[in-house]
């Protein structure tokens, strides 16, 4: 399996490459205003992405079962750190949102450290379930108890992007896992029942929730730039640094970076990408399929990596496009985040684990 190795990795780096000229262009204007250095958030991933990388090689020297016998152990010391944002001097608050660890000149984001436990998590509980047919009722129960938790933590961040992210992913999970009929419907009642509650809740989210008459369904000022800036783009793009809308569009440099590729590169950049993510989709599903012949827990462990990237990446486009409503989630390997870079590369890293092991066996 060594040649999805190489192209998992050769892949991710490339779009990491991209995302360097991309976030320049995005953010060199605000972080002129707010931080007087215009390449700050360009010279920040360019720091982060040789690092993240270095990660992903010692990720990928532990053997896999470290990983497995330590899932539980991980996914709680990560809900402890997600908890953590909240206790002074370590958590960091910035716009009435605790989202970060502060230790001197780092800052991390604990959901995303939470991401990377409970994908392993998920791979190794359910990896060891003994009936065949379905996942015993005991495993659901407790996967529903750990993200009825993490739920009520990332609400009081608050963080419900990622709440609506770790449903959505986790129940394809189970899916995959053979979920039955019954588990099915409690996994989708409590969906509506979290989602309502997080919609009812908060007045932001409700002014995102407004519907627009017709499509776009949604059409914040946000997506109405967006949009604009990808119908501006045309086919070849206005020219690389030439784009306007996306001044007008928030840290675009984050959540909003897909119509700064549109409104700059045109179709043809945009079309770069989106192929350069189906590749890299398509060589990890394949090394799912071949890595579950050898080991059940090595194809969840991948199916995992390969669905939260695929959630994640389908709700930020839907965003954009005004098919959902605003939510906070970068693109992976493309958004500006270190935190989201490390693990990204992290996930990398256990993925050419699983290629190299598939090898040996």
């Amino acid at each position: 399996m060594k040649r999805y190795d190489r192209l998992i990795f050769i892949l991710a780096l490339i779009l990491s490459l991209l995302s360097l000229p991309i976030i320049h262009t995005a953010s060199w204007k605000w972080a002129s205003m707010i931080l007087n250095n215009p390449s700050y958030f360009f010279q920040h991933q360019l720091i982060y992405l040789p690092l993240a990388i270095g990660i992903s090689f010692i990720i990928s020297g532990f053997p896999l079962a470290f990983w497995r016998k330590n899932s539980l152990l991980l996914l709680i010391i990560s809900i402890f750190l997600l908890t953590l944002v909240f206790v002074p001097p370590f958590g960091k608050v910035s716009r009435n949102v605790a989202r970060w660890i502060e230790i001197g000149p780092i800052q991390i984001q604990p959901v995303e450290v939470l991401r990377f436990s409970w994908i392993i998590f998920l791979a190794s509980f359910l990896s060891s379930n003994s009936e065949k047919n379905k996942i015993e009722d005991v495993r659901f129960f407790w996967i529903i108890l750990f993200l009825f938790v993490i739920s009520v933590i990332l609400y009081f961040q608050p963080n419900m992007s990622m709440v609506v992210l770790f449903f959505i992913s986790t129940f394809v999970i189970l899916f995959i896992s053979k979920m039955d009929i019954k588990q099915t419907l409690i996994m989708l009642l409590i969906i509506f029942l979290i989602f309502a509650f997080g919609a009812l809740t908060g007045e932001y989210r409700k002014e995102r929730l407004v519907f627009n008459k017709g499509i776009p369904f949604f059409k914040t000022f946000q997506q109405e730039q967006a949009l604009k800036a990808i119908k501006d783009g045309g086919f070849f793009g206005k020219g690389w640094g030439r784009g306007l809308l996306k001044f007008y569009i928030p840290e675009a440099y984050n959540d909003f970076l897909f119509p700064v590729i549109f409104e700059e590169g045109g179709l043809m950049a945009g079309t770069v990408i989106l192929i350069l993510y189906f590749l890299l989709m398509l060589s990890v599903f394949n090394l799912s399929l071949k890595a579950v012949k050898i080991d059940t827990f090595y194809g969840l462990l991948s199916m995992g990596i390969l669905v939260y990237w695929c959630v994640e990446i389908s709700l930020n486009i839907l965003m954009n496009l005004g098919f959902l409503p605003v939510m906070g989630l970068p693109l992976p390997f493309l958004s500006f985040g270190g935190s989201s870079m490390m693990i990204n590369w992290a996930q990398v890293g256990l993925l050419m684990k699983i290629a190299i092991s598939g090898d040996k066996k």
